[in-house]
């Protein structure tokens, strides 16, 4: 093939240049930014005044009295229901900001919002196969033997095992969860 005469040089560039420009457009037509809509206009019939309104979270000041400063029976059924069920998104209102998250057998130990707290809980599949949270009380005492993790099993830790061996447990401070640690299987706490 023999190379394009001179004077159709130009002409292929500008048409390509132009179908570049046309590409680049309907790219940005695509993405939202050739047009930006502008923003509602807000009704000026409606107060825009802050209220108070019921918090969905427990409170973070403590009470006279202790136990109010603790979990409920109702607390901990929601929560036991909310992995077993896979709608973590519930136990969020129980959680402390920032609270610590551990996964057994890795480097994984940081701090977390209870935003991405609810996230990790992801690691242990919640929703899927049956959780266990009436584990015996010899089965919640071995874990605590655990050289490397048996802190993480406290007198009043919420601790679930579901049917492929993966472990949750959630420390209570006062009436938050202030840890959640996570186990892929109930052996990784001995190794």
């Amino acid at each position: 093939m023999s190379p394009l005469p001179t004077s159709r040089r130009p002409i292929i560039r500008r048409a390509g240049a132009a179908l570049l420009v046309v590409a680049l457009g309907t790219t940005l037509a695509a993405c939202g930014l050739a047009q930006q809509e502008s923003p509602p206009e807000l009704d000026p019939t409606v107060s825009q005044e802050p209220r108070d309104l019921p918090s969905a979270s427990p409170s973070a000041s403590p009470s006279e009295d202790p136990a109010a400063d603790s979990l409920t029976d109702d607390d901990i059924t929601n929560i036991e229901e909310a992995i077993s069920s896979g709608n973590t998104a519930a136990i969020e209102g129980y959680l402390a900001d920032p609270t610590r998250v551990l996964i057994a057998a890795s480097e994984a130990d940081d701090l977390f919002s209870p935003v991405d707290a609810v996230l990790s809980l992801d690691y242990v599949q919640p929703g899927l196969g049956t959780w266990d949270f009436a584990l015996p009380p010899d089965t919640v005492d071995r874990y605590r033997t655990s050289q490397y993790y048996g802190e993480f099993f406290p007198d009043d830790v919420i601790v679930g095992r579901s049917d492929d061996n993966a472990i949750v447990a959630f420390s209570p401070e006062g009436g938050t969860i202030d840890t959640i640690f996570m186990s892929a299987n109930e052996e990784f706490l001995f190794y």
